[in-house]
């Protein structure tokens, strides 16, 4: 069963790139919901030269995993082309997306099992981190990149299907809500005004 798992390191590299021409682009960070999100560190004199550089496709996350409870922050950037993060994160990317897709690999980030895995080999006394060495030898099970991509396929269907269905229950909430209003709240003042 477990023949098919890899060692995480064998196709992830470290991203290094920096702010260093001062580059107007978004500052985003990461939320424990395992998204990007726009950033409201206020940077007022703030050396944006220290920023990291991160392009559509990489990923970051926050090795410091003792504040966030069960979960990592890490996610998959696919926003914008390209944005600011913090030095706190550590970028990376898949090396071969021939071999690895950055969706399958966030698929597989998202899941539970992962966050206790990255929680139990997190180490540290004062500050409990999961170390980019840690993240290397994480062990996944990597399928040919056709099955990925079946995977993938998938799962984003289920995800739209999920996303229709959410909006067709607010939209039956809110139908649900100006009956309610109709039938009670308005019924009820026309019948104070009758009795009046």
């Amino acid at each position: 069963m477990r023949s098919n798992y890899r060692r995480l390191g064998e196709y992830i590299q470290p991203v290094v790139g920096r702010n260093n021409d001062l580059q107007e682009i978004p500052l985003v960070g990461l939320s424990i919901s395992k998204k990007f999100i726009p950033s409201i560190a206020n940077t007022i004199g703030t050396d944006m030269t220290t920023y990291r550089t991160i392009y559509r496709n990489q990923f970051a996350y926050g090795p410091v995993t003792s504040r966030n409870g069960e979960k990592i922050t890490i996610a998959l950037f696919d926003d914008y082309d390209k944005a600011l993060i913090s030095q706190a994160y550590i970028p990376f990317e898949v090396s071969d997306t021939q071999k690895l897709m950055p969706e399958y690999l966030m698929m597989w980030f998202r899941r539970p099992e992962f966050d206790r895995y990255a929680r139990f080999k997190s180490h540290g006394s004062a500050r409990e981190i999961f170390a980019w060495e840690d993240m290397c030898d994480t062990q996944l099970p990597i399928p040919s990149i056709e099955k990925q991509r079946e995977i993938v396929n998938e799962y984003n269907t289920i995800q739209d299907r999920i996303r229709l269905n959410e909006q067709l229950i607010q939209k039956l909430e809110e139908t649900a809500q100006a009956i309610y209003r109709e039938w009670f709240e308005e019924g009820i003042d026309e019948k104070w005004e009758e009795n009046q």
